[in-house]
């Protein structure tokens, strides 16, 4: 007996201080973000051009006119910037001030959609882990740009899956049909909302189905979803072009670009999330993610079914976001693997990917502790060297991290 005890607690110890890491780590990188927000780096290329919009533009101008040099960033979004930025002359704390609040909002949305599939504190660690080893992830906490807000927003729609059920079966129906009435509001702020709208939408059908009385809620959502729709289309998304992405769309000229475009567009949809720099560190990268990208498929049969043939989980959602990125490529209407285009997919890859490599323990315990142990040392030392680069000053897009930042 006393064996048993001094067992159990030996666990509930080793608990409580994973416990503490894991928050430790979180903290870390909120730590990293604040010290890339405030270091204040010059505006690059992109958001010169973006911020020239910011300057200029008054009023109704950012929802009837073409932005300056052809930029892409959701009209709504890009005036509250300037309505919060333009009391404060515009300084580089005030035009990333919404850029910095979105992505901490969207790490701690994601924490909480993570946790409700990791439920083992190791696999946790490791998933907080990946965000502190993605320099894409801290980069763009700080940037005059939309793809912090594009995190949050799948987070949010991820959320609201995850609780569809409850929220519908709770009996709260006005709260229930408030947030789906608002929900669709999202495409003011992402343009990527669009790649969630049919999640929501089908698993009311599918209650609908079982002779829930969802009707109502059907129709408070699509009507939403059209209003939202036409307004986002009409005042912004046919006033955006997408060019300058040719080389990250699906090539159908011939059987041999197609699978060239295709391959080099999934290569990197499941390589660039860490780091770029030195390549070698991009090619171990993509080792680890094709766990991730192997369980894509094979997680969604089997959770699919699960889940009642309902869309609420990261594996059921990500292989058809991805099926989407690719049509919405072969259609050239959005690029399809560009990085900061795809960073809202960034958190569910990296959550495949470790539920991935939790898989292999099915087919050989050793490995799985092999392939484990390998990606966790590989990631603390990325996280390490971007810990520095970030704390040092050196911030950049695709930093050359070997051995703190020197090759």
């Amino acid at each position: 007996m006393n064996f048993l005890e001094n067992r159990r607690w030996d666990d509930t110890r080793r608990q409580k201080v994973l416990s503490y890491v894991i928050l430790g780590l979180m903290g870390w990188y909120v730590f990293l973000c604040v010290a890339n927000y405030f270091h204040q780096r010059p505006l690059w290329n992109d958001e010169r051009a973006v911020f020239q919009s910011v300057e200029v533009y008054e009023g109704v101008d950012y929802f009837t006119k073409v932005l300056i040099n052809g930029q892409n960033f959701p009209r709504l979004y890009l005036c509250l910037i300037q309505k919060i930025s333009q009391p404060f002359q515009f300084s580089l704390l005030s035009l990333r001030f919404l850029s910095f609040v979105f992505m901490l909002t969207a790490f701690c949305a994601w924490m909480r959609v993570a946790r409700y599939e990791l439920k083992n504190n190791v696999h946790f660690l490791m998933y907080v882990l990946c965000w502190l080893a993605s320099n894409a992830l801290i980069y763009y906490s700080s940037e005059l740009k939309q793809y912090s807000m594009d995190v949050l927003s799948s987070a949010v729609f991820l959320l609201f899956i995850y609780n569809q059920d409850r929220l519908e079966k709770s009996g709260r129906r006005l709260r229930y049909a408030l947030i789906l009435a608002v929900l669709p509001a999202v495409i003011f702020f992402s343009y990527t909302a669009f790649f969630f709208f049919i999640f929501p939408l089908y698993n009311l059908v599918v209650s609908a189905k079982e002779k829930r009385p969802v009707i109502g809620y059907i129709v408070i959502y699509s009507v939403s979803l059209l209003v939202c729709g036409f307004l986002a289309y009409y005042f912004d998304m046919r006033l955006r072009d997408v060019h300058g992405y040719n080389d990250y769309f699906v090539s159908y000229a011939s059987v041999r670009d197609f699978f060239k475009t295709f391959g080099e567009g999934t290569r990197n949809l499941f390589s660039r999330w860490l780091v770029e720099r030195p390549r070698v560190l991009k090619r171990i990268a993509f080792f680890f993610f094709t766990f991730g990208f192997l369980n894509m498929f094979g997680s969604f049969f089997a959770r699919i079914k699960k889940d009642g043939y309902r869309l609420k989980s990261m594996n059921t959602v990500g292989l058809i976001v991805f099926f989407e990125l690719f049509i919405m490529g072969s259609f050239k209407s959005y690029p399809f693997s560009v990085l900061r285009t795809s960073l809202f997919f960034c958190p569910i890859i990296l959550y495949l990917t470790i539920q991935g490599i939790t898989a292999v323990k099915k087919i050989n315990v050793y490995l799985y502790r092999f392939v484990f142990v390998s990606f966790f040392v590989f990631l603390s030392f990325i996280a390490v060297q971007l810990s520095y680069s970030f704390l040092s000053g050196k911030i950049e897009l695709t930093p050359l991290l070997w051995w703190f930042g020197t090759q």
